[in-house]
């Protein structure tokens, strides 16, 4: 494509189009109503923000510092069961009628393989008649486009611009699913929510939505198992293969979790005879450790130490933060102090994914809270290591009681070190967290409950 082109540069300048996107933060989301009656589409933009409740957020899209004023030069293209259109453009401040764009019962899905760098958004019925297509016949969209619409839907759900039963009731189509790339769309996404309701004393919501993550996969689960013939695995089977055991374990797939564990214990047994396959190593050693035994631990914690393999090394420590031993995960935490054996660089990593486990939420918290002197004097003058645990730790915290516990703390701390600007980040993210809890979480609750998510 000749891009300096006049008529594929829609007459615009180079310097125009790019000027919008190099010179403001963020990027736009191009919002698609239909009008049935007429088969017409009309196109408007505004600047996509994930979490617009933020108050950070909220204060830069009102007071935009550019001359854009977050607007853009988007070009677009969009597909219907028949055909693709050109490509197009939507100049700033600009609203387009887009007219003989579909019939009333076709689809339409613009920014066609993802083309620009901008999300989507439809109207209600457009996402019912997508989400149908896809159960009915998903080789109709490529798969390129199938994972676009899956990470388009759940993100504008987060940002409340898309109510979130349409991206759960499109991932249903996934139990068809054998491609990599939408499957790794839906578990990115789904992540965000897991780990929302994990840190619910009442974990119905959390259980429910790993049920359904084991409706999405365990067919395929099923299908791939976990035996790789190399000569017939191309890189994405092999990729979705690891996906699949590593969602399905993760959630709690008993299946899986026995498997898992099943070779762990072999392993465990004979090491130098029995070999796990490098693919699934993190999970096998995840769920030996997580139902396993203070022996089982201190055995992985040797090997940790003992090798020096790099990968190796992370799989095994990332498998010791996943015990569901409190006395265990606060002597994890203690050495990242003394650094007995946890390298330096590497406590922030061990004191991250502790902090994500459901056991370790509030080990995490009390441990920088009371040992935050030696924090400062161990990691303070290194310019990241304290800002990424402070952060690591916060990011996920959702309750009015958390936040209030923090607030506190940062005005009894005299000295906040070089992580004052990730306490006060971190302020702003867990009013998000707040506020999506009581907005789209409490919506996904009402979803679940109802049960009416199916294949």
């Amino acid at each position: 494509m000749n891009v300096t082109n006049p008529s594929i540069l829609g007459g615009y300048t180079i310097k125009a189009i790019m000027d919008t996107w190099t010179l403001q933060e963020g990027y736009p989301l191009l919002t698609v109503t239909r009008n049935y009656a007429n088969n017409s589409a009309l196109l408007s933009q505004k600047r996509f923000l994930l979490e617009p409740y933020r108050a950070d957020q909220i204060s830069s899209h009102l007071n935009p510092s550019t001359l854009f004023r977050f607007q853009w030069y988007i070009p677009f293209n969009y597909m219907n069961t028949s055909r693709v259109s050109f490509l197009d453009w939507l100049a700033p401040n600009e609203t387009r009628t887009v007219n003989d764009i579909a019939s009333s019962n076709e689809w339409i899905v613009f920014n066609v393989h993802e083309f620009g760098f901008y999300r989507v958004n439809y109207d209600e019925r457009n996402w019912q008649l997508l989400t149908s297509e896809l159960k009915n016949d998903r080789n109709r969209f490529s798969v390129i486009t199938r994972a676009q619409l899956i990470d388009d839907a759940f993100n504008l759900a987060r940002s409340m611009d898309l109510n979130v039963a349409v991206p759960f009731h499109l991932s249903t189509y996934l139990c068809n699913e054998i491609d990599y790339i939408p499957y790794s769309a839906f578990s990115t996404n789904i992540q965000y929510p897991l780990i929302m309701f994990s840190r619910n004393e009442n974990k119905t919501t959390y259980r429910q939505l790993q049920t359904f993550i084991h409706t999405l996969e365990q067919s395929m689960y099923d299908k791939l198992g976990w035996t790789i013939v190399p000569t017939s695995s191309d890189y994405f089977s092999r990729q979705l293969r690891s996906l699949v055991i590593g969602d399905l374990c993760a959630n709690g797939y008993i299946p899986c979790v026995n498997s898992a564990i099943s070779q762990y214990r072999q392993w465990r047994l004979n090491s130098t005879a029995t070999s796990i396959n490098p693919e699934f190593r993190t999970t096998v050693y995840c769920q030996g450790i997580k139902h396993g035994t203070t022996t089982d631990y201190e055995h992985i914690r040797q090997e940790y130490e003992q090798t020096n393999d790099e990968v190796e090394k992370y799989r095994l420590g990332y498998a010791l933060t996943c015990s569901q031993n409190t006395t265990l995960l606060n002597q994890l935490l203690n050495s990242t102090l003394t650094n007995e054996y946890i390298r330096l660089h590497d406590a922030s990593t061990f004191i991250s994914h502790i902090s994500i486990q459901p056991t370790g939420q509030n080990l995490t918290w009390r441990f920088i809270s009371e040992r935050w002197s030696e924090l400062v004097a161990k990691y303070g003058g290194i310019i990241l290591t304290l800002p990424h645990i402070v952060e690591s730790v916060l990011q996920y915290m959702n309750t009015e009681r958390e936040l209030a516990d923090i607030e506190k703390f940062m005005v009894d701390t005299a000295d906040l070190s070089i992580a004052k600007r990730a306490f006060l980040l971190s302020i702003e993210k867990i009013r998000a967290n707040i506020q999506w809890m009581n907005t789209v979480g409490s919506d996904i609750q009402e979803l679940l409950a109802n049960n009416s998510l199916r294949c």
